[in-house]
């Protein structure tokens, strides 16, 4: 699998929103998504992001399209659409999906008026 450029991922996510329309003053809420091949990796990490303050989510087992079993949650921030202050938080939810044996699968947001 090629690895993902997670700046322009973020970019092209921000610059089709606001092509879109949505609102550039407007407060996002960001949902960072992870995922875990293992209940008890999601479990630790899960953990970790509680105690980094972190808004969680509960964790979700997911089927696959090959059919096999992942652990999924999410972390919750809330920021401007700002191209700065989104990729810093990619940035430092890459890093913790790497130190928690984690896959860092993107982020969302959902258009504001």
């Amino acid at each position: 699998m090629e690895p993902i450029d997670w700046q322009e991922f973020s970019n092209d996510i921000i610059e089709q929103l606001i092509e879109d329309g949505s609102n550039t003053e407007a407060m996002y809420g960001i949902e960072h998504h992870f995922v875990a091949e293992t209940a008890d990796a999601a479990d630790k990490a899960q953990q970790a992001a509680f105690l980094k303050g972190w808004d969680i989510s509960e964790i979700e087992q997911v089927e696959t399209e090959d059919g096999e079993l992942v652990f999924c949650f999410d972390v919750d921030t809330e920021c401007p659409l700002d191209e700065i202050i989104i990729n810093e938080e990619v940035e430092e939810m890459v890093a913790f999906a790497e130190a928690h044996d984690l896959e860092y699968d993107g982020w969302g947001t959902h258009f504001e008026e």
